[in-house]
């Protein structure tokens, strides 16, 4: 081989570990997950081609599944919007120039670097209905206790709640970073032009910081879509349902009820209706640039 066929294939040498991992982590593990969705699973009988029955049992049969959805859908707007909103006000108060401002910046980024169980273990002491720090304020306010995680008007709320709280300083440190890319003469001009502190932020820094609020958005997304650790150890799906996930749901099919093909045939879903949102938030980002 010559000095330049060598030159050519040197950049694929240096890929292919790479490639390598993601083929077999990823790229099979998927084409092994869609071939298990076109079968039936139980304890007393070995796999059964079925075809598309798992997703046409899904689709028309599976109560649980779409009360998973619900809930999913419930979940990922709460809490989507509440760490675009917090995470932008964070964002906007670490950039001010405040005494300790550094000690603030590691005390909002410090829940992220706890295990989700941690978090979700602590928060089920603090709301527990018998011992919980939360229902003793209440009893020493004079008030009667509230099962929080055991009726499914607050338990959602507060599996929201808790995945905010656990996460929002990782999306702050992204809009921070963001406004901090912000050019100062921009705002000096702004200045001059006779703009307050309102018409800077809705007409200098909002638009600026769009790409970033674009990259929290689908992050934010992604992470609400694939909650599993907080909700299962907080309420473990319940009560009853009212806190289910799709991803408890093909958790409780594959390793509960041992059916592998509805698991991977849920699994699939998940995977379109996260792929679709991304791909819409994606174009929806290129028509705002060239608007």
């Amino acid at each position: 081989m010559n000095q330049t066929g060598r030159r050519r294939i040197i950049p694929y040498l240096f890929l292919a570990p790479n490639l390598l991992v993601f083929s077999v982590f990823i790229v099979v593990p998927a084409i092994y997950n869609f071939y298990l969705s076109l079968f039936k699973t139980s304890f007393l009988a070995p796999p059964r081609f079925v075809g598309l029955d798992n997703f046409a049992y899904l689709a028309s049969q599976d109560d649980v599944f779409w009360q998973a959805l619900r809930n999913m859908a419930t979940f990922v707007v709460g809490d989507v919007g509440l760490v675009l909103l917090f995470s932008l006000l964070i964002a906007l108060l670490l950039n001010e120039p405040i005494r300790a401002r550094g000690l603030f910046r590691s005390v909002f980024f410090y829940p992220v670097l706890l295990s989700p169980v941690v978090v979700a273990l602590i928060w089920s002491w603090v709301l527990n209905s018998q011992y919980g720090a939360l229902n003793a304020a209440l009893r020493v306010l004079g008030l009667a206790p509230v099962p929080w995680l055991m009726r499914a008007d607050t338990a959602m709320a507060w599996a929201i709640l808790v995945h905010v709280w656990a996460t929002v300083g990782f999306f702050a440190l992204i809009l921070l970073a963001g406004l901090q890319a912000i050019p100062p003469t921009v705002y000096e001009a702004a200045l001059v032009d006779g703009a307050n502190r309102w018409h800077s932020f809705r007409y200098v820094t909002l638009p600026l910081l769009l790409p970033s609020i674009a990259v929290v958005t689908i992050l934010g997304l992604i992470r609400a879509f694939e909650v599993f650790d907080h909700i299962y150890v907080l309420t473990g799906g319940g009560p009853g349902f009212a806190t289910l996930t799709i991803v408890q749901f093909i958790y409780r099919a594959g390793f509960d009820l041992n059916q592998f093909g509805l698991a991977s045939a849920a699994s699939l879903v998940l995977f379109v209706i996260i792929f679709s949102l991304t791909v819409l938030q994606y174009l929806m980002g290129r028509l705002g640039e060239a608007l």
